[in-house]
């Protein structure tokens, strides 16, 4: 189950809020009267990175999370429970396992134990993988994110929208209308064709019920 696409894509946060926090304080350097987009793919769309850049992140992403998060997870998984064993099992620094513990700790999907050395008064901890936790997060997570994606669908449905030939805004019909089908930029508006907007979401809403389904399967099992 640990190598499961949601699994992956749950864990993949851990690293991704690294790189927003540091993305976040770019955009601001660059647009520091603009709000942060929500998420980090959102800032790397506003920053308009190029593409170099954005294979790098999505890779390192990819690896830490393959590489380095999972097989701190299978070593707990198998009864390793301290972060110097977890190292010797592994092979990643111990500093590094440390620091992928307290992010599964924050993301609540991992917990510890705190006991003392009644001879050398050092504290030892513990660590356990909260597998029910993770399946719980992944499978209200991917409601949520289906349930979005049907809003989203609605509402690409019942509208007709208006875009800048120069791609500054798209409004629906009724904010194209107050602003009398004119772009701030001074361009007129332009009527746009959703139809690909459209059945891109019915792709990834499609998608997504299939690996919520696969996942559950795997659960059960």
């Amino acid at each position: 189950m640990i190598n499961d696409p949601l699994v992956k894509k749950l864990l993949a946060n851990i690293v991704e809020k690294e790189y927003k926090e540091t993305l976040s304080k770019r955009f601001k350097e660059e647009y520091p009267n603009d709000e942060v987009p929500e998420n980090i793919y959102g800032i790397i769309n506003a920053l308009q990175l190029p593409k170099e850049e954005v294979d790098h992140i999505v890779d390192d992403i990819k690896q830490t999370v393959e590489n380095t998060i999972i097989p701190i997870i299978k070593a707990l998984n198998d009864g390793i429970e301290t972060d110097d064993e977890i190292a010797e099992k592994t092979g990643i620094k111990l500093n590094i396992v440390r620091k992928i513990l307290y992010k599964l700790y924050d993301l609540g999907i991992a917990n510890y134990k705190r006991s003392k050395d009644p001879e050398t008064q050092w504290f030892t901890y513990s660590w356990k993988f909260e597998e029910e936790e993770l399946i719980n997060q992944i499978i209200k997570n991917s409601e949520k994110e289906i349930a979005d994606l049907n809003k989203e669908l609605e509402y690409e449905e019942n509208n007709m929208f208006f875009v800048c030939p120069y791609g500054h805004v798209r409004f629906d019909f009724d904010k194209a209308s107050e602003e009398e089908f004119w772009c701030p930029c001074g361009e007129d508006l332009m009527f746009q064709d959703n139809q690909e907007i459209i059945e891109r979401i019915k792709a990834n809403i499609d998608k997504s019920e299939k690996d919520l389904e696969n996942f559950k399967e795997k659960v059960e099992k």
